[in-house]
């Protein structure tokens, strides 16, 4: 990582610190995470207040995965897996069922197990 990169987000954090300082809030340094992006792994050391923050290599935020590479292979995995047990199910307890015609089926397939297979695809 650049010196001038790394200096300038710190820079950055300093003055954050300092403003929540003048408006009388405290930044719970235990709850922020640093995650760099990068294709080969870096180090990307911060600190809010002389408190060091904790490097990620991956975290998820609203059912998204991200991940320090910019990676998506785990997330599509995440999502088939979590879909697949969803279509498990559907077929166990709506599928089997004889009584249900094929447009209950479909609006509970396109109700449940698409949303859960698209979840968060547009980020």
């Amino acid at each position: 990582m650049r010196g001038s990169c790394q200096s300038g987000l710190q820079h950055a954090f300093d003055w954050f610190s300092t403003a929540c300082d003048q408006a009388g809030t405290k930044i719970s340094t235990r709850k922020i995470e640093v995650l760099f992006l990068s294709r080969r792994p870096r180090q990307c050391i911060l600190q809010i207040s002389g408190n060091t923050l904790q490097q990620v290599e991956k975290f998820k935020y609203l059912e998204v995965v991200f991940t320090s590479d910019g990676s998506r292979n785990k997330q599509i995995d995440t999502r088939i897996g979590e879909a697949n047990a969803v279509l498990r199910k559907l077929y166990c307890t709506v599928v089997v069922k004889q009584e249900l015609s094929r447009t209950a089926m479909l609006s509970g397939f396109k109700s449940v197990f698409v949303p859960i297979l698209t979840c968060g695809h547009e980020s």
